[in-house]
């Protein structure tokens, strides 16, 4: 018998065994459940995304203004109030001038608004706290939202919009316009009573209203809705699969651009993978 066959034999027993045990599958389900861990696990962080943007028609005097961006809060049974709390703690910390807030506070049952909206009330800043409305919130009670933040002080602009400025008179028009996938969305009511070279920033939960924006010559559009996905998957060389187009992170057409967070909560299930939750501070530039 030669020894060359003899290793063979030897191989093909060792993986036969190997593939006839249950190594395999523990493998399998110990992997499975480290990433189900490390998903739940990550839901539960926060980071903070410090990102810098300049605005051709944005006043000198207003050079440097912080903005906090809040998103997809969806206090469920999915998303607690602590983690909300944190959420709000965090941002208050970093003292911002303004602060934005783009849709979907609460998901699965009216009961979960009056807490949220009492939490995010504890949100300050000079100017204040500004919000519009998401699909959650019209599949939840978008009127029911409605009152009880502004009861709370939160301006919800529902089509609508503001001037706002500082004490020395320069000053940038804010709009907000209601939830896309419900039909509701008017830019140009939200833009109604700008001059036109003012600057402006649209608050749009979903970000697909970007196209809009930018016909309506909008400076800065901020908007949620995409979770950044939520959950990413990446190949051996470190590339996103299946990443949607306009998921998270700045972005540019024309003289627009839009700034998409990938929110505070979760839905379908209480999991986030390499797409942790976000609070965003803006710091917005002249040219």
């Amino acid at each position: 018998m030669s020894t060359t066959g003899t290793k063979r034999t030897k191989l093909s027993v060792r993986i036969s065994s190997y593939v006839a045990s249950d190594k395999p599958l523990r493998k399998l389900a110990g992997d499975l459940s480290k990433r189900a861990q490390s998903a739940l696990n990550e839901a539960n962080t926060l980071t903070l995304e410090r990102i810098e943007i300049t605005l051709e028609r944005l006043p000198k005097k207003l050079d440097g203004l912080k903005c906090v961006h809040l998103s997809d809060i969806h206090h469920s049974p999915l998303t607690d109030l602590k983690h909300i709390e944190r959420a709000v703690k965090f941002a208050n910390r970093l003292k911002p001038d303004i602060v934005l807030l783009t849709g979907d506070y609460v998901s699965h049952d009216s009961d979960y608004i009056a807490p949220v909206a009492e939490t995010l009330a504890k949100l300050r800043s000079p100017m204040g706290t500004f919000a519009c409305l998401g699909n959650h919130d019209h599949w939840t009670d978008a009127g029911l939202v409605t009152e009880l933040f502004r009861g709370e002080g939160i301006t919800m602009l529902v089509n609508e919009g503001l001037r706002l400025g500082n004490a020395d008179g320069s000053s940038f028009w804010l709009g907000g316009v209601d939830d896309h996938m419900v039909g509701q969305t008017d830019v140009a009511a939200a833009l109604k009573g700008s001059y036109p070279d003012e600057v402006k920033i649209l608050l749009a939960h979903n970000p697909v209203i970007f196209r809009q924006a930018v016909k309506q010559r909008v400076d800065l559009t901020l908007s949620g809705h995409t979770h950044g996905g939520q959950v990413k998957l990446r190949d051996k060389e470190k590339r996103i699969i299946r990443r949607r187009k306009l998921s998270s992170g700045l972005h540019e057409r024309k003289s627009a651009q839009i700034y998409i967070t990938r929110g505070i909560g979760t839905v379908v299930l209480p999991v986030r993978y390499q797409c942790p939750p976000e609070i965003s501070l803006l710091t917005l530039r002249t040219a």
